[in-house]
């Protein structure tokens, strides 16, 4: 019997183009951006900004917007993840981010699922990058690089592109070298409803 690899505890990301006009939803968004709050290390002229709404997909305008996403994301929470249970968006904003500006490695709390939806970007805007901490205990370089022995993953946005991942995983975007703006949608979501069984049982409900 040949050898078997058995990828366990996989974590899922669901990537993927939507056909949305984003330059519609860059035309009526609110363009007031402020600092980000969460990279102590870079000055505040080399962060990306965020909008000063936290909830921006709960504004009448976006609910079109927020309907293509939930459907995206329920393909992703029924048919690949088997999870049964509805979810709910906890926090919603637009990020700017514009030349020489980018972020340090970050993850999202209070959730479980996080997303990017990118609206405008061009070659030079910066990848995000994301990175599995926990498995580095030996820093080995591979002759070549698998799903297996990969510690960091890279995807170059696009206008349209949907990044669906677990909130846990640390994430940073380069630096952008681009004379245009960046702007993108980012979001949380948790489960609610009846949660897990017997003394983990719990009834999550958002407020």
């Amino acid at each position: 019997m040949d050898g078997q690899i058995i990828p366990l505890f996989s974590k899922a990301f669901y990537v993927k183009k939507l056909e949305i006009d984003t330059k519609k939803i860059i035309s009526v968004m609110d363009k007031t951006f402020g600092g980000s709050g969460t990279d102590s290390t870079l000055d505040v002229k080399d962060i990306s900004l965020v909008s000063e709404s936290m909830s921006v997909l709960e504004e009448d305008k976006f609910a079109d917007l927020k309907s293509e996403l939930m459907k995206e994301f329920y393909i992703f929470s029924n048919s690949i993840m088997f999870y049964p249970n509805e979810f709910g968006i906890t926090t919603s904003w637009f990020t700017k981010t514009t030349k020489n500006q980018s972020s340090n490695y970050h993850n999202h709390h209070n959730c479980m699922i996080s997303g990017i939806f990118y609206l405008q970007t061009d070659e030079n805007s910066g990848d995000i990058v994301f990175e599995d901490f926990t498995n580095q205990r030996n820093k080995l370089i591979p002759k070549e690089y698998n799903i297996y022995n990969s510690t960091d993953y890279r995807i170059k946005p696009i206008d349209g592109l949907l990044i669906l991942f677990p909130s846990e995983v640390h994430h940073k975007i380069l630096k952008s070298t681009s004379d245009n703006s960046r702007y993108s949608l980012a979001f949380n979501l948790t489960p609610i409803g009846k949660i897990g069984a017997g003394d983990s049982y719990i009834n999550m409900k958002l407020l």
